[in-house]
This record gives structure tokens, C-alpha cells and sequence, in this order.
């Protein structure tokens, strides 16, 4: 903790029921590039998540990768896909089409130092630390190719919170103390995918 400078902590929130059908090893998921983000860090974010799945040995596809086979087929993935579309898909290969979006990103990257009066001041309800969280949040919207509709959504927010460090001066009793936080949004962002891909996963029972 005292490298990164910052505490992590994550929440899901998902729709009610779970995820209704189990993945299996057989499955292809056609994965969705991620609006607002560039390409190249869209592709980053891609990676990490083929990874993950390719771990519990099931095939994921890139739609930019695929674009050629895609338009070939007179698929086009991108926006949220209608049922006509989820066909094709089922038509090419593949089961599931899952849609990724980030949103709540804040980044509270730096420094404060705190003497031993303002943290008397900050205990007693008076003062504040200047010292923001970093904060991302992922969104995936699973579609099922079989069903042609969305079966599934997870919300994964990730907050990386300044870690506080006691100093050597006193006053009345009270420390003085230095609060860091050497995170970005890009650090909470990878983090809030892989927590939320760990959670898809586990959700939607993969066989193993």
C-alpha cells in the first residue's frame, strides 16, 4: 500500500436474479469496443478482459478486429444490438454479445499534509483533507444470441482512496499526518474491469 499510495475498495450492482445461463467452454462472446475511450485504450481494456475469459477457456472476439467479417455478414454490433442483429451474430458463431461502458470516472490523483492542530480540527468535525478519491465505473450489458435479447447487467465501481500516513509532530495530543494518492482514473478503470469480469464470471457460473 505505502507503493501505491491509495486503499482500493469495489462494489457490484447487477440485475436481480443473477445471470440466467451458465457460460461454457464452447461459447464465443463478440466483445464491444467502449464508447468515449480511444481506440487504442479500448483495445488495452479488450486484452485484459480476453485474458480473464481465456483463462476459464472461453473464446472472445474483438468487433474491431472482426470488422471485416462482421460488415461482411451485414453485422454492425455497435450501438447495443437489436434481436435481427443478436441473429446474424448466432448466424456467425456466436453465443453472447457483451456491451461494455465506463462511466463515473474522477481521478484524485495528489498530496496534503496535515498538521497536528488541523488534524485536531479534522477530528472535531472542523476541516477537511484536500486529497480526492480516483473512482470508475464499468458497465456490462450481456446479450444472449440464443434468447436475441440482454439477459444480463453488471455495474463494477472501483474507488481508490488516499492512504494516510502518521507524521512525527504533535500538538494537544494530536499527530500530524501526510495523505497520498498516487492513483488515476486510468488505474481505478483497469481495476473496476477486472473486478467486474471476476464477477461475470463467477455470476454466470462458468463450467470448468
Amino acid at each position: 500500500m505505502l507503493l501505491s499510495g491509495c486503499i482500493g475498495s469495489t462494489r457490484h450492482a447487477a440485475i436481480p436474479g443473477g445471470c440466467p445461463k451458465a457460460f461454457q467452454a464452447s461459447d464465443r462472446i463478440l466483445v464491444g469496443s467502449i464508447p468515449g475511450l480511444s481506440a487504442h485504450r479500448s483495445h488495452q481494456l479488450y486484452q485484459q478482459l480476453e485474458q480473464a475469459f481465456g483463462k476459464e477457456g472461453i473464446a472472445t472476439a474483438y468487433v474491431v478486429e472482426q470488422e471485416y467479417d462482421l460488415a461482411r455478414q451485414g453485422i454492425q454490433p455497435n450501438p447495443a444490438p437489436d434481436s435481427a442483429t443478436l441473429v446474424q451474430m448466432r448466424k456467425a458463431g456466436y453465443t453472447y454479445y457483451l456491451e461494455l461502458a465506463v462511466g463515473e470516472v474522477a481521478s484524485g490523483m495528489g498530496y496534503a499534509r496535515t498538521s497536528a492542530q488541523e488534524q485536531k480540527e479534522i477530528q472535531q468535525g472542523h476541516g477537511t483533507v484536500g486529497v480526492d478519491d480516483s473512482k470508475a465505473t464499468m458497465h456490462f450489458k450481456l446479450h444472449s444470441t440464443d434468447q436475441k435479447k440482454q439477459i444480463y447487467t453488471l455495474a463494477t465501481t472501483t474507488k481508490l482512496s488516499p492512504l494516510t500516513l502518521p507524521g512525527n509532530k504533535y500538538e494537544d495530543g494530536y499527530r500530524s499526518s501526510s495523505t497520498a494518492n498516487l492513483s488515476t482514473e486510468s488505474l481505478a478503470t483497469e481495476k473496476a474491469l477486472r473486478k467486474g469480469v471476476t464477477e461475470l464470471l463467477d455470476n454466470c457460473k462458468v463450467a470448468r
